[in-house]
Order: structure tokens, then C-alpha cells, then sequence
């Protein structure tokens, strides 16, 4: 069974002054010129995440010294990947995810690009990842790594991430990046959050009130543990077609429902077709494991409530 792909300066200051008044405008010296302001939040670099296309980020030509960077079908709105052939490994540059801080960032920080921080998460074998920090605490992930060759070797992995961050953080402080005018029907300009509310207790266990909502709103999740979680996400993809699916209609819409226990938890999809293009909604429930019942009547209820809003 496929798997989508895919975890403040404020400064101020008092100024005393005399205590006689002198009448008059002060007048500005000929000769002086303010300081330029720098921009270093994403809201003021990137403008509006939601129509951000992220692909516009980094060009397969910018990774030609480890290999021929190609660019696949666009899995979701919120990031691009390019698929880098190196010796026999495949390696998938991820990048463009937007998420706002929650607690502490669980990466060291590294040598700035300019104006933007940069942290580096620990590595490990087949994953490096680096997140730009914007000062408005969001961050922006790239990734590197080769889960689709398991078992694989590649040393430049690390060098691979570390030059698409810089790549991406380079267009991203000069503003270099494209904007995409969505159809008024596509899922792409729909706020996730905004599509599930009364469905919520459907699911057990489920702390309603942790909502982690990202920058671009094309994704939405409750609860900030794994378990139990739900996430409401609008990709770029096809429904699954394994023979497990069980197909049936919600909403009106045929929804491929699945499970799966992965990672010691079980998680159920729901997912249905959105139009005539590649647009797909999911909701993805997370519960402990072995409760594939339970799980899948929640995300039915959830899809009814969610596939009724969407546009048409």
C-alpha cells in the first residue's frame, strides 16, 4: 500500500529628554539615509503561504555536482521533492514544508544563510534534514534522505541537504519563488482546520483543543501526541487502490477506506477524489495499536463532516 511521503526579537528602547521645550521641527540631516529594513519573516518573505508553489524553490540544476536531479509529480501543496539518482541509491530532496514552533526545535543551529537561521537535525543513516527559521517562528524543513532505496549507502547525503537548504534559503531571503492563483474549487484554497469541528469526539481519546494548524492551511491536525491524533490534509496524489481498500460512499463521494498497523499504532485513512485532477482530501486517524475498529468509524465521521465542506 502506497503512504504519502512525508515532523523573537522584539526590541525597544526609552529616550530621556531635556525638560525645557524648545519650539521648532527638528529638521532630518541632509546627509543621512535610514538604515534599510531587513525582512526575516516568512510572512514578509513569502507572502501568502497558501499559494506558494513550493517547486519554485530550488532547481534540479542547483544539485548537478552530486547527480541528475528529477522533478516527479508534486505530491502535495505544502512541498516539492526531486528524485537525485546517486550510484545505485535513490535520493528524495524534500523541501518547503512551512510549520510553526512548538516547543523547543530538536536540532542544533548552524551557520546562518543571511538573515535566516539554520538548524540541522541529528542524522542518521538515511535521513539528513535542516530547517530555515524564519523570525516569526515558522520554519521551513529540507530534507535529504533514501527511504525509497532501503539499506542504502550514500555519504554525500548530509552535503546533499546542506546544499538544497542553502539553495532554498537563498531564494527565499532574495524572494525569488512563485505564487500559484488556485481555481476557486481547488482544495489548495481551503483552510484544513476550518473543515472539521463537530466530528471531533468521534474520535477516542482525542485532546480537541490541541490544534496544530500550518502556515499554507492545507493541512490540519489534533492532538500533539501520536496517539490519539487526527489529520486532515489536502495532497496532490491518487486514491490508494490496494486490494485491502474497501471503496464506499460518503458524503456522496467514494472514499477508499484503509488501515494499517505501523510503528506500534494503528492508523485509518479515509480519502476521496476531488474533482477531475490529481487533488485528493484525507483524514488520518491515529489511535493505540490493534484498534483498526475504532479508528476507521472515526475517520468515516470525520470525512462526513469534512467531504460535505469542501468546495464544489
Amino acid at each position: 500500500m502506497r503512504w504519502s511521503r512525508w515532523a523573537v526579537l522584539i526590541a525597544g528602547f526609552l529616550v530621556a529628554g531635556c525638560t525645557s521645550q524648545v519650539g521648532g521641527t527638528a529638521l532630518p540631516d541632509p546627509g543621512y539615509t535610514p538604515p534599510k529594513r531587513t525582512l526575516s519573516s516568512a510572512a514578509e518573505l513569502i507572502g501568502n503561504a497558501g499559494a506558494l508553489d513550493p517547486c519554485s524553490l530550488l532547481d534540479p540544476a542547483a544539485l548537478a555536482q552530486f547527480g541528475a536531479a528529477e522533478k516527479p509529480a508534486q505530491e502535495a501543496y505544502d512541498y516539492c521533492w526531486l528524485k537525485l539518482p546517486v550510484g545505485s541509491a535513490t535520493v528524495a530532496v524534500r523541501f518547503g514544508l512551512l510549520e510553526r514552533i512548538r516547543g523547543e526545535l530538536q536540532a542544533k543551529e548552524i551557520e546562518p544563510v543571511g538573515t535566516l537561521r539554520v538548524f540541522e537535525e541529528n542524522p542518521v543513516k538515511d535521513r539528513c534534514a535542516r530547517y530555515i527559521m524564519f523570525s516569526d517562528n515558522v520554519t521551513m524543513a529540507v530534507s535529504a534522505d533514501t527511504y525509497d532505496t532501503p539499506g542504502a549507502n550514500v555519504p554525500q547525503l548530509c552535503s546533499i541537504a546542506e546544499k538544497a537548504t542553502t539553495t532554498v534559503a537563498e531564494n527565499v531571503a532574495a524572494r525569488r519563488m512563485k505564487h500559484v492563483d488556485y481555481p476557486p474549487a481547488s482544495l489548495a484554497r481551503m483552510d484544513a482546520c476550518k473543515a472539521v469541528t463537530v466530528s471531533l469526539p468521534q474520535v477516542p481519546g482525542l485532546p480537541a483543543g490541541e490544534v496544530i494548524s500550518y502556515p499554507g492551511g492545507h493541512q490540519c491536525r489534533w492532538g500533539q501526541a501520536m496517539v490519539p491524533s487526527l489529520t486532515l490534509r489536502f495532497v496532490l496524489d491518487e486514491p490508494s487502490t490496494a486490494p485491502e481498500v474497501k471503496v464506499e460512499s460518503i458524503a456522496g463521494l467514494q472514499t477508499s477506506v484503509y488501515s494499517a498497523e505501523i510503528n506500534g499504532r494503528t492508523l485509518c485513512v479515509a480519502e476521496a477524489k476531488h474533482g477531475t485532477g490529481r487533488e485528493l482530501a484525507q483524514v488520518i486517524v491515529r489511535l493505540p495499536p490493534n484498534n483498526a475498529e475504532p479508528a476507521c468509524a472515526a475517520a468515516r465521521s470525520v470525512a462526513a463532516e469534512a467531504w460535505r465542506k469542501l468546495p464544489s
